[in-house]
């Protein structure tokens, strides 16, 4: 177990090996790095699902972008391709009764977010970005879990 363990200090990646200590200049720590969803090859149906939330990520970017400008335009658009999303059947990713309560607290938390938006009040917008973030943290651990049961 001891020889597993990596420290990231500094931007510099040291490992540990019992007595051996040696430091990895980023670049050469990245090629040793495990193999990732990102560089694995993706069935058809898995890279849609992938578009699909980069595009969820993107209009979440673009939430954030409105939030450090205050511009409350972008925030409401943003906000309504999160929600507008959140309805498309691409979303479905996971069917049952916890997915759907995730799904419906997501859309809450962006109708929020589109409601202090209009009002222009930035703490509100701010508390309910918040909110809607942690919905989709919360529902990516579930569908991991999920997905670890089902293998």
């Amino acid at each position: 177990m001891r020889n597993i363990l990596f420290i990231l200090v500094c931007g510099v990646l040291v490992t540990s090996s019992g007595d051996r200590h040696s430091t990895l200049s980023p670049a050469s720590a990245t090629e040793l790095a495990p193999v990732t969803a990102k560089n694995q090859k993706k069935n058809p149906a898995q890279e849609k699902v992938s578009q699909f939330m980069q595009a969820k990520l993107d209009s979440s970017k673009q939430v954030l972008e409105g939030m450090m400008t205050e511009d409350f335009q972008q925030i409401q658009k943003g906000a309504q391709k999160l929600i507008d999303m959140s309805n498309a059947t691409q979303w479905q990713v996971v069917e049952g009764p916890v997915f759907a309560q995730q799904s419906a607290e997501f859309r809450n938390a962006a109708k929020e977010l589109q409601d202090y938006a209009k009002k222009k009040n930035i703490d509100g917008v701010s508390l309910s970005y918040l909110h809607l973030t942690m919905t989709c943290i919360a529902c990516h651990k579930q569908i991991k879990k999920t997905a670890v049961v089902m293998r």
